[in-house]
């Protein structure tokens, strides 16, 4: 009796930690109305604007334009480069090397070159002059000029150059309005312990918001 006891407990406790709320997680798809800040027919500088006063209510930062795929040279990047608080270059090919430039109060704030990991440089590429490298507190006024001009050079013309999702501080970009899908991804506390997470996609037809997508799941903190 005792042995059966014993083997009892473990199959309790498997029991106890599996019990969830089986409504979640729970997805929901608005096409008309309104969610939130949001409204549906609203064009994308519409969207964009109703984004920010939203952010400032739910405490994120980003949106995310889905499916923007890396640039292969600065002559194809339509948007002002500085509406965003980086950029990413990353060879495409053999070894792999990014380099970070973050921006902040329209200047270069910090670069970072690397694989994995990376380390702060003062300039980049750093074995060309300071008229064409790219520099710490660099105007951001001369970033699309230089990367043109480090694009001339052969051993950096194979670089990508990726755009991060798009900081709601800054105004829109015109070239959002290119892309069919954004998504965002906030939470919420619900108790003690325990928040919630609203991960959410917003489609766009026609230049008009057609539909929000909500899916929403909860989760216990660990400390």
């Amino acid at each position: 009796m005792k042995r059966l006891f014993l083997l009892f407990i473990p199959t309790l406790l498997i029991f106890i930690s599996c019990e969830q709320d089986d409504t979640l997680p729970s997805v929901e798809n608005i096409t008309s109305g309104s969610k939130w800040t949001l409204q549906i027919g609203s064009s994308p500088i519409e969207v964009y604007s109703q984004l920010q006063e939203l952010s400032i209510d739910k405490n994120f930062n980003d949106v995310a334009i889905v499916y923007r795929l890396p640039y292969s040279s600065p002559g194809e990047i339509q948007s002002d480069i500085s509406l965003y608080k980086a950029i990413t270059l990353e060879t495409n090919s053999g070894r792999t090397e990014r380099i970070l430039l973050q921006f902040d109060q329209d200047k270069i704030s910090s670069i970072e070159k690397g694989g994995a990991m990376l380390e702060s440089i003062s300039k980049w590429p750093e074995d060309v002059s300071d008229e064409i490298s790219i520099n710490v507190n660099d105007p951001l006024d001369n970033l699309q000029e230089k990367l043109i001009a480090i694009y001339e050079i052969p051993t950096y013309e194979k670089y990508q150059l990726i755009l991060p999702d798009k900081w709601l501080e800054k105004g829109y970009d015109p070239d959002m309005e290119n892309y069919e899908e954004w998504a965002f991804t906030f939470f919420e506390n619900i108790s003690a312990g325990r928040d919630g997470r609203h991960n959410v996609r917003l489609y766009f037809q026609d230049e008009k918001l057609v539909k929000i997508r909500n899916e929403y799941d909860e989760f216990e903190l660990v400390n």
